[in-house]
């Protein structure tokens, strides 16, 4: 079973597939269903109280394989909200022992997705803190976690304050949003980065949905495995 569904990508969604490349049968992360209202994440509400220890661990490992991390628990756990140092020491425990580890970016970088907005190293710190300063505003408070948990990703990596590992902490920082709700973290095995890239890339450009349905399935999926049958 896929990480998702087994819907094939709507055209609007195939976008970095290669042209004459196969859609393959089992798209794990993408869905065309719509989930725009807090009504349709109320399913998820019920399953608030499980306790999702083993699904967190199971994800740690999930995350540690994506862009070769080290102790994911570690940086998760150090991660109490979103601010700049608890950013850069998530950083530095993700990718202990390499150099840079815990720095921000400092070379110019083109853009890796269509719409990134990947500042040059000496406004990323601005732009950090303009999206610290956005999370603590009183309407963000008010978006379901789920939508949150996407928009943190999707604006961690739309900076790409490193110069490695962003996908990665940015996975772990969404993840807070969600483990600070009661949810289970959203997570995929390496076989399925390549989607989670597609996924990235259209949230870059405003079309975030294939990203939320993304966690929000994923979420569910978990939390689900874990009710007493």
């Amino acid at each position: 079973m896929g990480l998702l569904c087994k819907e094939q990508f709507p055209s609007s969604q195939r976008r970095g597939i290669g042209i004459g490349e196969p859609v393959p049968e089992d798209l794990p992360i993408y869905s065309e269903s719509i989930l725009r209202t807090r009504l349709q994440f109320e399913d998820l509400e019920r399953l608030k109280g499980i306790d999702t220890t083993s699904v967190w661990e199971k994800s740690d490992k999930f995350i540690e394989q994506f862009e070769g991390a080290i102790d994911a628990r570690r940086a998760r756990e150090s991660l109490t909200g979103l601010t700049k140092p608890n950013l850069l020491r998530a950083h530095a425990i993700l990718f202990g022992g390499r150099e840079d580890a815990g720095l921000l970016r400092r070379g110019s970088l083109n853009p890796l997705y269509r719409g990134q907005d990947c500042p040059a190293p000496q406004f990323i710190d601005r732009s950090l803190q303009n999206f610290f300063n956005w999370l603590s505003a009183e309407s963000v408070s008010e978006i379901h976690p789920i939508e949150r948990a996407a928009l943190v990703l999707t604006r961690i990596a739309d900076i790409w304050p490193f110069e490695f590992g962003n996908l990665t902490v940015a996975l772990v920082c969404g993840n807070m949003c969600l483990g600070q709700a009661g949810f289970a973290p959203f997570f995929f095995p390496p076989e399925h980065a390549k989607e989670f890239n597609t996924a990235v890339a259209q949230a870059m450009v405003i079309e975030t949905q294939p990203l939320v349905n993304a966690i929000y399935k994923t979420v569910k999926r978990e939390m689900l495995a874990l009710v007493p049958r």
